[in-house]
């Protein structure tokens, strides 16, 4: 019969305890007198001796009297010996203890690799979910492995992609798998270990993967498909992030806190001005598309300068079709001269305009040094400069100490930032999500609701698709926007805290953030690919409700209205 590793692991632990056990006992019962605490260290040498290979009685007792000197000389020696022991065990039976120790985890967190994001991942697993995870790495050497293990993870050395090793990691009482690597060919071959898990096990698992896509169009239609119904049946239910995207929603989910006041306004017009064309840049675009509604219609403008815009500029028409009916967005070919952009676009805007300069090329000196040189270049000016710093937190960290001769400029997007569990399983969101949803279904209709409502979004949280949930995460998302435009947001933070206060809104403000609402819900069908129609289909996305406020029918106006009043009661609940 063949063993797997981790019947082998348990078998050595279980061995080595018995020869240990036997012994202490053994040698209790040839010298009895062996028991009394005198001859504490000489059992204990010889415990050790039998450990190593030697025989525990091949020598008598040393005398009673035997002098102090030589008692001493030999705790040292059995000090010295355990001492090698445990430095042995640590190199030979690591593994069969961390083997050991998984017997007993339940609802673990699996982080495949321990590179920079992946120790990042379980740092913040420990400090924001006060939570240790088990880590799988496949270099023995890591230089990490040590550092996690005083932390308390559990490192099980082993190639991930192989079903062998996932279980031995106790991928069947995981609760997530999260696969944050670059090598997509890696991330594949997750896939297929997972896939003949379930296989050979169906229904035996019930754990969510994670898997890092670095593509962010790739992921997130990857995210909304149903290629992988098979796993989920079977208990892996697999999902798809990438780190551009979560770069841009954290920097969104700021936003709101850091333009309060200005969102207070209601003629307030956002005009964000983004240096750089990459996967990061196009993330924010999207992310600003998404939620950035306010109570002016004509917020925000979009300008995007950088190397190849009007290639960039063609490849966003091309994922995204209804962009263009969302915002206005205008792309700038950038050389490196950004005087003519800040006079004419940053520098004394007009009444009610507020600039937001976010420096976001893929290489992080470049965006340091472009914030530094606006900065100089504008003195005077009061605009803030967002700059994407990924891959240097120290400099992040020591550039924060001197925010009161650096008050304008803002870093984001750090990997240290961006690594965290719930920007990628989004499990409070998720929790808010789900909340909206479930109310929803309360508000329906015994009859079914309007003639507009799609039998899809009619299900129960666990039975909708993802475009259904992704629908109901945008709109938890947006939801710190609304608060600020009210100026309720430090409310909202202070009820969540515990304050008895609740939040409400008054008729006037329930009328303008349904306004809001309905627009960043078009917004939000525009860049799923739907446009207007007379008819709802689902199939050929069309959907009779994507009109101004003005021509909405009043029932469509209500849902929007019942959107804005159910929030106090839905912060209150989550």
């Amino acid at each position: 019969m063949k063993l797997s590793h981790r019947a082998k692991s348990i078998l050595v632990l279980v061995g080595g305890l018995a020869v240990i056990v036997l012994t202490w006992t053994g040698l209790g019962k040839h010298y009895p007198q062996i028991n009394e605490w005198l001859y504490l260290p000489e059992k204990l040498y010889r415990t050790l001796r039998t450990l190593m290979g030697s025989d525990p009685v091949s020598s008598s007792l040393p005398p009673e009297n035997l002098p102090w000197q030589l008692t001493f000389v030999k705790i040292v020696v059995t000090l010295a010996l355990l001492a090698g022991m445990v430095r042995i065990a640590q190199k030979l039976f690591v593994d069969y203890y961390t083997q050991f120790r998984l017997l007993f985890r339940r609802n673990q967190v699996l982080v495949l690799g321990i590179n920079q994001k992946g120790k990042a991942l379980l740092n913040d697993l420990a400090q924001s979910h006060h939570m240790t995870g088990v880590a799988i790495e496949l270099d023995a050497e890591h230089k990490h492995a040590r550092a996690l293990r005083r932390e308390g993870h559990l490192v099980l050395f082993g190639d991930g992609t192989q079903s062998m090793v996932l279980q031995d990691a106790g991928i069947r009482t995981a609760r997530y798998l999260i696969c944050f690597l670059n090598d997509e060919q890696t991330t594949i071959n997750v896939v297929r270990a997972l896939h003949q898990i379930t296989e050979k096990n169906p229904g035996k698992y019930q754990v969510r993967c994670f898997l890092h896509i670095a593509n962010a169009r790739v992921s997130a239609m990857l995210q909304q498909s149903d290629y992988f119904e098979d796993e989920k049946q079977n208990g892996i239910d697999l999902r798809f992030f990438n780190h551009h995207q979560m770069i841009a929603r954290q920097f969104f989910a700021r936003f709101p806190y850091e333009y309060a006041e200005a969102l207070r306004d209601e003629e307030t017009v956002f005009r964000l001005v983004i240096f750089g064309t990459g996967d990061t840049a196009k993330s924010l675009l999207v992310q600003a598309l998404q939620v950035l509604h306010t109570a002016n219609p004509a917020s925000p403008e979009i300008i995007v300068c950088g190397a190849g815009a009007d290639m960039a500029g063609r490849q966003l028409v091309a994922e995204y079709p209804g962009a263009g009916m969302v915002s206005s967005i205008k792309y700038v070919e950038f050389d490196g001269a950004y005087d003519q952009i800040l006079n004419e676009l940053v520098i004394d805007p007009p009444e009610h305009v507020i600039p937001v300069v976010i420096a976001a090329f893929e290489q992080d000196s470049a965006n340091l040094k472009m914030s530094l040189e606006m900065l100089h270049a504008t003195p005077v000016s009061t605009f803030r400069v967002f700059a994407l710093n990924y891959h240097n937190d120290g400099l992040n960290a020591l550039l924060r100490t001197k925010q009161n001769r650096l008050n304008r400029l803002r870093f984001f997007g750090s990997l240290e930032s961006v690594c965290q569990v719930e920007l990628i399983t989004k499990e409070r969101l998720d929790t808010i999500a789900r909340a909206i949803h479930e109310d929803y279904l309360q508000q329906l209709a015994p009859d079914g609701g309007a003639l507009s409502e799609s039998e899809a979004y009619k299900q129960s949280w666990d039975a909708l698709n993802e475009p259904a949930k992704d629908a109901n995460r945008a709109q938890a998302d947006h939801i710190p926007y609304k608060l600020a435009m009210c100026g309720k947001l430090t409310g909202a933070d202070a009820q969540i805290a515990g304050d008895p206060r609740p939040i409400s809104f008054t008729a006037q403000e329930v009328e303008r953030l349904a306004q809001v609402e309905h627009a960043r819900w078009v917004a939000q069908r525009y860049l799923a690919g739907w446009r207007y129609g007379v008819q709802r289909d689902d199939l050929r996305r069309c959907h009779p409700s994507m009109v101004a406020w003005d021509m909405l029918p009043e029932p469509e106006k209500q849902k929007d209205r019942d959107v804005i009043l159910r929030i106090p009661q839905l912060l209150a609940d989550t």
